[in-house]
């Protein structure tokens, strides 16, 4: 903390028996009244609002859930929303919207397999195909595909 060229170090120095400083208990109290305490005001806006229902207000909730009716998936409408396809999913539930899983036709699983198979990864598979994560995952994993170790993380 840093008040006008003194630290909170420097002033715990002033108050020890071996400051050099001169400060008295009067120069403490003036500097004490020149910097006032500010006690800091929560500040409402600076938290978003997790119900994504709320935070994306009726209008658009009622335009997600006509789109998706009308063939749209969660994901692309997720990333134009600008919210998490989970999230998404999840207000889809809420409004009692039965929720579409996108099947993976044989030739698109075959071609998932080769590629993996060649070496790209789930994450490529999946921007690659504008797949879910668990889509490719099934995939895999019904074509009897063995999946490589994921590599270590690095410790923090």
């Amino acid at each position: 903390m840093k008040l006008k060229g003194f630290y909170f170090a420097g002033v715990i120095d002033a108050l020890s028996k071996n400051s050099t400083r001169g400060f008295t208990p009067v120069t403490l109290r003036n500097l004490a009244q020149e910097y006032p305490a500010v006690s800091p005001t929560r500040n409402e806006q600076q938290f978003q609002v997790h119900n994504i229902g709320e935070r994306l207000g009726q209008e658009k909730v009622r335009e997600i859930l006509c789109r998706y009716g009308e063939g749209e998936s969660a994901r692309s409408l997720a990333q134009e929303y600008g919210v998490a396809p989970s999230a998404l999913v999840r207000l889809l539930r809420e409004n009692n919207v039965v929720v579409r899983r996108k099947v993976v036709s044989p030739e698109t699983k075959a071609l998932l397999v080769k590629e993996y198979e060649e070496g790209a990864t789930v994450a490529e598979l999946e921007d690659r195909h504008q797949l879910s994560h668990g889509s490719v995952l099934r995939a895999l994993h019904n074509a009897g595909v063995e999946m490589r170790p994921k590599s270590p993380r690095p410790l923090r």
